[in-house]
């Protein structure tokens, strides 16, 4: 690719400074077309539970106006502005076989009628919090938005967000040039900063699937994850513990999201177990191929301690036991900060960990996992790459699918094919 992010760079810096502060500089400050141009509005499209959706965030008191196929629709207020959250938030049913749609005279994705690319990203918010400060203000430590430029120069057909949206938890001190003036906590200020100013070329790229995080939990950013992206319909001062799954048909393809952020890591628990294994279960009734995305992988490795594998969740692997249903090919994840693609020697499906969006990353993950054992599975072929940030594309090609994981500026790092429930790979 050529020179993909200083290019995006020029075309976001009108957007990014607003008419507002341009006419600031330009000392016309009272301006009326600068005024009337002064409103914000972020626009996107993602799957929820009813199907798609357009949304938009804005700073105006009425929700824009949309059309879809020539047609003006009407979007409905999804969220009131609050002291926290002072933006209204709209949202639009799309219908299936829509052609063209446009929010404020804007036009927005929309999917093929059927997915052959699509963008995995996860765990991108910038880490402040007691025991790490990351340099939010550094495209170095903090890449999020050069990898979400390069990912949307690549015109992907869907973004799958795994999760882990927001990690600005605490106030960074003034005396921190890395990520001095950053906002934290679960408000607007903190949602436009670690997600919708980064992603603002991959929000407009390609609908999204936004996959709930463990940092989007009510206690820690569930408020702005139930108002922005929460696939659930919004209420004032609500938010749902434990989120439903649901299916996105994507064409020769069937997606299903779950919310796993309660499922303990490191011991079984035992009153959560069994809804995971219902919610496992049910998915039989899926026909054709499955993929399943959710936060947390059932195997994975953060690291190796003792020769003892760490980073598979033992809640989720005690609930999946015996009843993922054989149509279910591949699991899409995040939460270890690090890439993996791997497949294992007995029959279970193909797992992706692509927590390597942004956070700071785990240093101890293995690079060679071929023959290592996680709790009850091993890994038959697979790739790790440790301490390189970056997202991954995975592309339809003649019936099969094509994994390749890129770093920050778009260089691939490494392939793999998908051939049922098998990886090969190549590093």
């Amino acid at each position: 690719m050529d020179f993909p992010y200083p290019i995006r760079i020029i075309r976001r810096g009108w957007s990014l400074l607003g008419m507002a502060r341009l006419c600031a500089l330009v000392a016309i400050a009272n301006s009326t077309a600068c005024a009337a141009n002064a409103a914000e509005i972020y626009a996107w499209t993602q799957y929820a539970r009813d199907g798609l959706e357009a949304r938009a965030a804005t700073n105006e008191t009425t929700c824009p106006k949309a059309e879809i196929d020539g047609r003006e629709a009407a979007m409905i207020e999804r969220a009131r502005p609050n002291k926290d959250f002072p933006i209204l938030v709209c949202s639009l049913a799309i219908p299936k076989g829509a052609v063209n749609a446009s929010i404020a005279a804007r036009p927005f994705a929309l999917p093929p009628s059927s997915v052959n690319k699509i963008a995995l990203i996860g765990d991108t918010g910038c880490r402040l919090n007691a025991l790490s400060l990351q340099g939010c203000n550094s495209i170095k430590s903090w890449p999020f938005r050069l990898a979400a430029d390069v990912a949307a120069e690549m015109e992907p057909d869907l973004v799958v967000h795994v999760g882990d949206l927001i990690y600005r938890e605490r106030p960074c001190p003034r005396s921190t040039k890395g990520c001095a003036g950053s906002p934290h906590g679960d408000n607007w200020e903190t949602w436009k900063a670690d997600v919708f100013e980064p992603a603002r070329a991959l929000l407009g790229a390609a609908p999204w699937v936004f996959v709930r995080g463990n940092h989007e939990i009510c206690d820690r950013s569930g408020s702005g994850w139930s108002r922005l992206v929460g696939p659930l319909p919004f209420t004032e001062g609500a938010c749902a513990s434990q989120e439903p799954p649901y299916t996105i048909d994507l064409g020769q393809l069937t997606l299903a999201v779950l919310d796993v952020t309660r499922a303990e890591d490191r011991a079984v628990d035992d009153g959560l177990a069994p809804m995971f294994k219902q919610q496992f279960a049910d998915l039989a009734k899926v026909e054709g191929p499955l993929w399943i995305a959710m936060h947390k992988p059932l195997h994975a490795s953060a690291r190796v301690k003792d020769g003892v594998n760490e980073g598979d969740n033992k809640t989720l692997v005690a609930a999946a036991r015996g009843v993922i249903p054989p149509n279910a090919q591949l699991l899409l994840s995040g939460h270890i900060h690090t890439f993996q693609a791997m497949s294992y020697v007995d029959d279970r499906p193909a797992q992706i960990v692509a927590g390597h969006g942004g956070v700071i990353l785990d240093a101890f993950a293995p690079q060679n996992i071929d023959g290592l054992a996680m709790g009850e599975a091993k890994v038959d072929r697979g790739v790790g790459l440790t301490n390189v940030f970056g997202f991954a594309m995975l592309a339809r090609r003649d019936g099969e699918w094509l994994l390749t994981d890129f770093d920050t500026h778009g260089q691939p790092l490494a392939r793999c094919h998908l051939r049922g429930r098998k990886f090969d790979c190549d590093p």
